[in-house]
């Protein structure tokens, strides 16, 4: 698969020696997704220039889970999902992204520091980190990728996904603000207002076999014209 072969060409340009890499699932996702961030954040602005690809998929586990390539198989594509990341580890993780050389950066983050009274916050952060990775990846057009709901039992009272939906609500003028591209996965994913639960295994990750929607919502970002 393509993503193989992106990632272990990171591995080799920067001369680090890391654990065989595959596509990544349930338990490699955490090794493998550290591997690679390594691997982009030692290359020097040089190297990075020698690599590109089609695709940075960047955000937290949500994203780390995911298994885009087997949608997308004729794209180079970088998964660099960390497990357990907020938007301020995203911030500090934007080196990764430049050392992938992207034409196009799917970002999804937020669920991990997202909370009923701290959402015009989290939306200050996001406009931080939009501008960082504008000026680390002129060239790359960026997507803002709405929060996905969490599931009704982690959210008996509502709150939390109340939070979601103003934080979303705020997301896609941030996007439009800053020339952005903006796909709506929470519609995708919601059902009743919480996290549709034949889509996920425990309220928050989706199934590693419900990435389908997801896929649906930007598949006509991918293949259009939409560069910088």
């Amino acid at each position: 698969m393509k993503i193989v072969t992106v990632l272990l060409a990171l591995l080799l340009l920067c001369g680090c020696a890391g654990p065989e890499t595959t596509a990544t699932t349930a338990g490699e996702a955490t090794e493998s997704i550290t591997t690679i961030g390594e691997a982009t954040e030692s290359m020097t602005t040089t190297e990075s220039k020698q690599f590109s690809c089609d695709l940075v998929f960047f955000g937290d586990s949500i994203t780390a889970d995911s298994n885009f390539d087997e949608f997308f198989p004729e794209l180079s594509i970088v998964n660099l999902g960390v497990y357990g990341d907020t938007l301020e580890d995203l911030l500090n993780r934007v080196d990764s992204v430049r050392a992938a050389n992207p034409e196009k950066i799917f970002l999804l983050g937020g669920i991990n520091c997202l909370r009923p009274d701290n959402v015009e916050l989290c939306l200050e952060q996001y406009a931080a980190l939009l501008d960082a990775l504008g000026r680390a990846c002129p060239d790359a057009w960026i997507c803002v990728e709405s929060v996905l709901p969490v599931g009704a039992e982690l959210d008996p009272d509502g709150r939390e996904n109340d939070a979601v939906r103003r934080f979303n609500a705020g997301l896609e003028p941030l996007a439009k603000e800053r020339g952005c591209g903006f796909a709506d996965l929470y519609a995708a994913y919601e059902k009743n207002g919480a996290l549709n639960p034949a889509l996920t295994r425990d309220g928050v990750h989706l199934n590693f076999t419900a990435y389908g929607p997801w896929a649906d919502c930007i598949a006509h970002l991918i293949n259009a014209d939409n560069q910088k």
